[in-house]
């Protein structure tokens, strides 16, 4: 999400290691407007994220500090948890290199009090591919659930983080006309490709992050805290990818031709997981989302400069120039997914390599 007055550089970075979670294509499923977002805090993410700190993470992108939600949870947890138990838990983080996309998998199991798998693969991202042959990360989290009487914690601090979730609700719907507008999107297109989406504020994560995922056909939107207040812009990205992602898809030809970028960035930014076809939908959902939110709060030319090469520093090789583009086809009148194509068709692969050489030479 671009700020009204600054970009938090750690969104890009986190949604970099995921990349992949749009992987699969979503399923039909009409449902009425009432119904398609779902703001209501998940125990599953709660249970995660709160082993997370107690596992002595302290990773924070927020120079002030960490939400004091999260501060204060962890001085609880200090006080439940004992010195062995939680040597354990912090060896599950050491050995298991990526630790927000770890606790994500919580998602794909049945909740407390046993955690273990329930998924469906066949309409479920790859996100199962974060988690590990061995069935440890359920039997981990059930043993924290019981061992630190989560549901006590739960019952504390699940209306503080509801309320602070339900904060986002009002903007929910608006925003999904505004990418209905930009995009010329049939009036049907989100209830017709998928079912609920799930909207979670969670503070016991770092600032600025935010994290997506399909589980079960249904999407995930988790996002830590802000500096903003909270509108439409937080959702415009996540959105605006469920366009971009189907698009990619079915373009196959044209994206295959840029594929190479894809090591010119791999040699620069550490991506580890993910490939080039959801990279190429995150450049166009990054670049759409710009172009929102300049409109939303009248950024000038400086600013949005700024944002783009800041994107551009974390991997987004192609949003600098899709975002040019999509002046031309907001004077089209065409569709987005007509446009599409011309924009993909236009790149110059020699030159995105020259330029991306260039700026990182500069540094």
């Amino acid at each position: 999400m671009i700020s009204q007055h600054t970009l938090p550089a750690g969104k890009s970075f986190v949604l970099l290691l995921l990349l992949s979670f749009f992987a699969a294509s979503e399923s039909a499923f009409a449902e009425s407007s009432d119904s398609l977002f779902d703001f209501s805090e998940d125990i599953r993410i709660f249970t995660a994220y709160a082993m997370m700190n107690a596992a002595g993470n302290v990773g924070e992108w927020n120079r002030a500090g960490m939400d004091p939600i999260r501060s204060e949870l962890r001085a609880d947890l200090a006080g439940r948890i004992d010195s062995s138990f939680q040597a354990k838990i912090r060896a599950f983080n050491q050995s298991h290199g990526r630790v927000l996309e770890t606790y994500e998998a919580a998602l794909l199991t049945s909740g407390p009090p046993d955690f273990h798998w329930s998924y469906n693969p066949k309409n479920t991202g790859d996100l199962e591919e974060t988690v590990f042959a061995d069935s440890t990360f359920p039997d981990l989290l059930a043993e924290f659930y019981r061992k630190v009487n989560v549901a006590q914690l739960w019952d504390e601090y699940r209306p503080i983080i509801q309320a602070e979730n339900d904060k986002y609700k009002p903007f929910a719907d608006q925003a999904m006309e505004d990418v209905d507008k930009y995009c010329r999107l049939d009036t049907d297109y989100f209830y017709s490709n998928g079912k609920r989406i799930h909207f979670e504020f969670m503070p016991l994560i770092p600032y600025f992050t935010s994290m997506t995922a399909r589980v079960n056909g249904e999407i995930y939107i988790i996002v830590g805290p802000q500096e903003e207040k909270p509108d439409r812009s937080m959702f415009y990205y996540h959105l605006l990818n469920r366009v971009t992602i189907p698009l990619v898809r079915n373009d196959s030809e044209d994206v295959s031709r840029l594929a190479g970028l894809f090591d010119a960035v791999k040699s620069k930014v550490d991506i580890r997981r993910g490939n080039w076809k959801i990279l190429v939908a995150e450049c166009f959902a990054e670049a759409a989302d710009m172009r929102l939110e300049q409109k939303l709060y009248d950024l000038d030319t400086t600013t949005i400069q700024a944002s783009l090469m800041n994107e551009y520093k974390y991997g987004f090789i192609l949003t600098p120039t899709i975002y040019r583009d999509l002046q031309k086809y907001e004077e089209s009148g065409m569709k987005f997914g007509e446009y599409f194509p011309r924009i993909l068709e236009s790149i110059d692969y020699r030159h995105e390599v020259e330029k991306w050489n260039e700026f990182w030479a500069k540094r």
